[in-house]
């Protein structure tokens, strides 16, 4: 073995350093810290359920987004005092997070369980004068949230800008056949954002319901519910007045409301009607008619006529039945901007409808006057109106109106670009609307838009959020008789049938 000189390791391979991966490498540390603040602060939520149940509505998301709440010093606080075994509880807290979220920083939020956290529970306690008997949510919009309030009785103390909701306010129950009650709905959403427009503008608005004329009194409000909860939802208090014996409607009043009237106005109460019309500033009008009613009220027939709207008397059937077919389907159609995401939907109008025709005696009177007529629901071509209440009806071209017939309508007066002295009207040719059993959930949302353009907060309308805790399919009444038949008639002759079939093979 020859012997060999150790010469030591061969020269490894130099490394060669590329300038350009080292930019490579610094350009990919900025994009990941970029990434990264991007994420934090910007970002998009997506709600992934199904019915879409964690989403907050348009409604409030236009609420909190509004100059009342974004030009506000000090933040509106939410404490949500909820036993963590409630039911909902985290579909509940999730939806105020959204609160939190959509109001950038103006909308704080704090939770706590009273039965967990009893010292806090005090502290809350002493500050608002409460007793955490009940799951509670407080909605504190002053100036100072730490500070006791010291008074509940004077007009103008920090007590205007608070309001306390019972969790029970949160549920709207079903009561069922055997007289128990069923959760149907979450209204969490609906009770916190009205009650957030409640604090932070302290005292309520006023509108007069017109009592004396039938149709709504003080001891039957049915008709009164619907629009009651859409006028609480806008911080508006509604009062009965007797036209009359007034001379004139209350400085305050913002509005006026006549439902369902079964008889027609003095003079001296049409009086009353013009001046409160005709006054400057912002004033809403509110009219719905009775279609059930057979004679006519020509006196208030002809005010509504002078502003470009013509109750025809008649009830919308649908065409080729023998008998009257009052549901009937209708469209929103394009007109108002305010109902814009509801353009072209459509729903099915429950209950008689008195048809309505827009047109102005004279063009040049109603543009001196700046009166602009809009359709706000209009029936499909297969309805008409008929003008004379047969018990068998027949379409009569000479006689009844044709379809598409127009059952709600609105005029406004004055310049729509200057809405502080923009006067505002609708009409409805039906009753059944407001009715808290027959209306979709579609047409509460439509009229809550409406009510929220007359009195000027267009951004409390909209769609409203899911709020549905079980399953419900609206069906008519044809529908609902065919599947009674199904059901109790068509279902067991087949497991009659199927029996006798297997009883009989069986036996042979």
């Amino acid at each position: 073995m020859s012997k060999k000189t150790y010469t030591g390791h061969p020269d490894a391979r130099k490394m060669k350093y590329n300038p350009l991966a080292w930019v490579n490498l610094v350009l990919l540390a900025i994009i990941v810290i970029a990434c990264n603040y991007i994420g934090c602060n910007e970002y998009a939520r997506r709600d992934l359920s199904q019915d879409q149940r964690y989403t907050i509505s348009d409604r409030t998301v236009n609420v909190l987004s509004s100059e009342r709440i974004q030009k506000r010093d000090t933040p509106v606080r939410i404490i949500f005092a909820f036993k963590r075994s409630t039911p909902n509880y985290n579909r509940m807290y999730s939806l105020l997070e959204e609160y939190k979220r959509v109001g950038k920083g103006k909308i704080e939020i704090e939770r706590f369980d009273p039965m967990r956290q009893p010292n806090r529970a005090r502290e809350i306690s002493q500050i608002y004068g409460v007793e955490f008997k009940q799951d509670l949510c407080i909605i504190d919009a002053r100036k100072d949230p730490n500070a006791p309030i010291k008074t509940f009785e004077e007009r103008h103390s920090d007590r205007q800008h608070v309001r306390i909701r019972p969790g029970t306010s949160f549920i709207k129950y079903e009561t069922l056949p055997d007289e128990s009650r069923r959760a149907v709905a979450l209204m969490m959403d609906e009770v916190v954002c009205s009650a957030i427009t409640e604090a932070v503008e302290g005292e309520m608005r006023h509108m007069y319901v017109v009592e004396g004329k039938g149709g709504v009194s003080r001891d039957d409000q049915t008709l009164l519910e619907s629009i009651g909860n859409i006028t609480n939802a806008l911080n508006i208090q509604l009062s009965w007045v007797d036209i009359a014996n007034t001379e004139k409607l209350p400085d305050n009043a913002e509005g006026l409301i006549i439902i369902s009237p079964l008889s027609d106005f003095t003079d001296k109460e049409m009086t009353v009607l013009r001046e409160f019309w005709e006054r400057e500033g912002r004033n809403a009008f509110f009219v719905a008619l009775n279609p059930g009613l057979e004679q006519k009220l020509p006196r208030l027939y002809r005010f509504l006529r002078e502003q470009g709207i013509r109750p025809n008397c008649d009830r919308v059937l649908l065409r080729d039945r023998k008998r009257a077919y009052y549901d009937i389907s209708a469209v929103f159609p394009k007109g108002l901007n305010c109902t814009k995401s509801f353009w072209n939907g459509t729903t099915l109008v429950e209950g008689q409808c008195m048809s309505l025709t827009l047109e102005h005696g004279d063009e040049n009177a109603a543009a001196l006057r700046k009166l602009s007529s809009y359709p706000l629901l209009m029936s499909t071509a297969a309805y008409y109106g008929e003008t004379r209440r047969d018990l068998e009806p027949v379409f009569t071209p000479d006689e009844d109106r044709e379809g598409p017939l127009c059952l709600a309508a609105a005029v406004t007066r004055g310049n729509p670009r200057d809405p502080n002295n923009l006067a505002t009207m609708v009409v409805l040719g039906n009753t059944d609307m407001l009715s808290k059993e027959n209306a979709k959930t579609e047409q509460r949302d439509y009229m809550h838009t409406l009510w929220a353009w007359m009195c000027s907060r267009p951004e409390y309308g909209g769609k409203s959020a899911n709020q549905d805790l079980t399953m419900k399919i609206d069906l008519n009444r044809h529908t609902r008789s065919a599947l009674e038949n199904i059901t109790l008639i068509f279902m067991p002759l087949c497991a009659f049938l199927i029996a006798i079939f297997i009883w009989n093979t069986r036996r042979h």
